[in-house]
């Protein structure tokens, strides 16, 4: 889906000119079209920087807003000058005018990696097993694709006795079948040390547990560069209660771009029209 952002003016300014005018303010008109298109998309893509969106979302909202001329001729009814400033990116609809509540749940019966509980009062429900990634603190205190742990927390958990990713089909079969039918990786790991419960307040009053519960620390080191990556699992199932992401207002940034833009084109038009004629 895209989103067409889209300026208009007011063209009565522009009705009955003579070819002569109408031949001596194109250039100006054409100008103050191309221009105004241009700082729109500044603008708004000052807007979307401004904006607190994940760094991922708002890079690529970023690089898909742009503008092109889409009509530029002096006919014998007038000035035909238009300009379009759009994106493509497929959230920006989302991020324009809302997002509805979504149940994370339903993905289970269509999840490639779905395991299926073998016994117990929620035996056959469906399960999946998810990775959350926790990123060290940083001067800037920002997070490029996971939220960043406190510094409590990371003080104790770079101290974790490091947990390993076995070669595939070392302790296990390297494949396994899903409860969806799929085939996929059977992974197996060498679990080292785990943070305990408690060493921070749960997000939520809701939530089983706090956010770092059971965090394991693997070492990603490459050569001489030593890094560690730091995760918490947690379990969703059909059986689960939360994993519902709550509905989030639209920011409606393309909107005030164009709210406070057209009063300066329409001056700008005007100022093209007086001055090529």
């Amino acid at each position: 889906m895209s989103l067409n952002y889209q300026l208009s003016i007011d063209l009565a300014a522009l009705r009955g000119l003579t070819a002569q005018v109408a031949q001596a303010i194109a250039p100006n008109v054409q100008f103050a079209v191309s221009a105004t298109a241009a700082e729109a998309v500044q603008r708004w893509q000052q807007a979307v920087m401004q904006a607190k969106l994940w760094s991922v979302e708002k890079d690529a909202y970023l690089k898909s807003i742009r503008w092109e001329m889409t009509s530029q001729s002096v006919t014998a009814n007038g000035l035909d000058f238009a300009a379009k400033v759009w994106t493509d990116y497929r959230l920006a609809p989302d991020i324009e005018t809302g997002r509805p509540a979504r149940d994370l749940k339903a993905v289970l019966p269509t999840a490639k990696r779905a395991r299926q509980v073998k016994s117990g009062k929620h035996a056959g429900q469906l399960y999946l097993i998810i990775p959350f990634r926790h990123n060290i603190p940083s001067p800037s205190g920002i997070g490029a694709h996971a939220p960043q742990m406190p510094a409590h927390i990371y003080a104790q958990a770079k101290k974790l006795a490091a947990s390993t990713e076995l070669p595939l089909g070392s302790k296990k079969p390297a494949t396994r079948l899903s409860a969806t039918g799929h085939v996929v990786p059977q992974k197996s790991y060498a679990w080292g040390g785990r943070l305990p419960a408690g060493l921070a307040p749960k997000k939520q009053a809701y939530h089983v547990t706090d956010l770092y519960a059971g965090m394991v620390r693997f070492d990603t080191s490459s050569g001489k560069q030593k890094s560690s990556a730091y995760l918490t699992f947690r379990v969703m199932s059909q059986s689960s209660s939360g994993w519902i992401i709550p509905a989030k207002p639209g920011l409606y940034l393309a909107k005030g771009v164009s709210d406070s833009l057209l009063p300066t084109f329409n001056a700008i038009i005007n100022q093209a029209i007086q001055t090529g004629s």
